[in-house]
């Protein structure tokens, strides 16, 4: 959020906020396909997750976000990647952007 390249940290905390929102509600929805369907449902669900994040077009954060998150979701289970990767971007957003207003006020127009 903070790396070269993006003058305006708010955008792609947002866009991160965005794909990582969608890719857990995805992983959530796959977890009803059956488990003897492992790998279609992990393919299918990062496919999905990241077509349906394209289509917001925001940076390419986004849909790559969205499909690890819901690889994450299906992978390591919803009590693990659900919401506690929910709130650690939360959190992290919300740090970069704090950070990123108090020590760049003048590089940031809003």
């Amino acid at each position: 959020m903070l790396g070269t390249g993006h003058p305006k940290p708010d955008p792609s905390g947002l866009g991160l906020i965005v794909g990582v929102t969608v890719g857990i509600l995805v992983g959530e929805l796959a977890l009803m396909i059956p488990a003897d369907l492992a790998a279609v449902r992990i393919a299918s669900a990062t496919f999905v997750a990241m077509m349906i994040a394209a289509a917001f077009g925001m940076a390419p954060v986004v849909p790559i976000q969205a499909g690890a998150s819901a690889m994450l979701v299906l992978l390591m289970g919803p009590q693990v990647a659900g919401l506690a990767r929910f709130l650690d971007v939360l959190i992290g957003a919300s740090t970069g952007l704090i950070v990123a207003l108090v020590f760049f006020r003048e590089r940031l127009k809003f």
